[in-house]
C-alpha cells in the first residue's frame, strides 16, 4: 500500500486538524518529504468533492469550496451563506493581488482600519498568516487560502484578472524603496 493512502485514510478518520508532525512521527518520515506527499495528495483532489487543506503545521480534509451551492441545497439550509460585504471583498483582493501583506499596508490603501475583518476573514479561513515582517514590530503578514480561491471560482492566485500585470508592478515599487 502507497504511503499516501494511508496518510489519506487518517485524514478521513481524523476528523479536525491533524499536526503534520504527528503523521511524521508516526511513519517516521522527514516532515518535508510529509509535505511533498500532501501536496501531491492536495494536487491530485483539487478536482474533487473533498480537498487536503494544508494550513502551517496543520492539514484535514475540508469539501470543495466549488461545491458550496449543491451541499446547501441538499442539506436544505434554511439559511443561504452570507455574501462577503464590499469591504471585505476590497480587503480580499489587495490582500490577494499584494500578499504578503500587513495590516497596516492593507490600512494605507483602504484608508480606514481592517482589524474586524482581518479577523472575520481569518476565522473564515478565507485569509492566513503566513509569516512576519522583518519591520519593527515583526507584524503578521497574510495571504488568501485555497478556500478563498474556491468561493471566487478559480484554483490558483495566478488566475486572477491582471495578476501578473498587478503583481510585476507591485514588485517594481517595492524594488524602488
Amino acid at each position: 500500500m502507497e504511503i499516501k493512502h494511508k496518510i489519506e485514510a487518517i485524514l478521513l478518520l481524523g476528523g479536525d486538524e491533524l499536526q503534520i508532525k504527528e503523521l511524521s512521527k508516526f511513519f517516521g518520515i522527514p516532515i518535508e518529504e510529509i509535505l511533498n506527499i500532501l501536496e501531491e495528495l492536495k494536487e491530485e483532489r483539487r478536482e474533487t468533492g473533498i480537498n487536503i487543506e494544508i494550513d502551517g503545521e496543520f492539514v484535514n480534509l475540508v469539501t470543495n469550496p466549488i461545491y458550496g451551492e449543491v451541499i446547501n441545497d441538499f442539506f436544505q439550509q434554511e439559511t443561504k451563506p452570507k455574501k462577503l460585504s464590499g469591504a471585505a471583498l476590497e480587503t480580499l483582493s489587495i490582500i490577494a493581488y499584494r500578499q504578503p501583506v500587513t495590516k497596516s499596508e492593507i490600512e494605507a490603501i483602504r484608508g480606514v482600519s481592517v482589524d474586524r475583518i482581518v479577523q472575520n476573514m481569518e476565522e473564515k479561513k478565507f485569509i492566513r498568516i503566513c509569516g512576519k515582517k522583518d519591520t519593527i514590530g515583526r507584524p503578521n503578514l497574510y495571504e488568501v487560502t485555497d478556500k478563498f480561491l474556491g468561493y471566487i471560482g478559480i484554483k490558483k492566485i495566478e488566475e486572477l484578472p491582471n495578476y501578473q500585470e498587478v503583481k510585476g508592478s507591485s514588485e517594481d515599487g517595492k524594488n524602488e524603496n
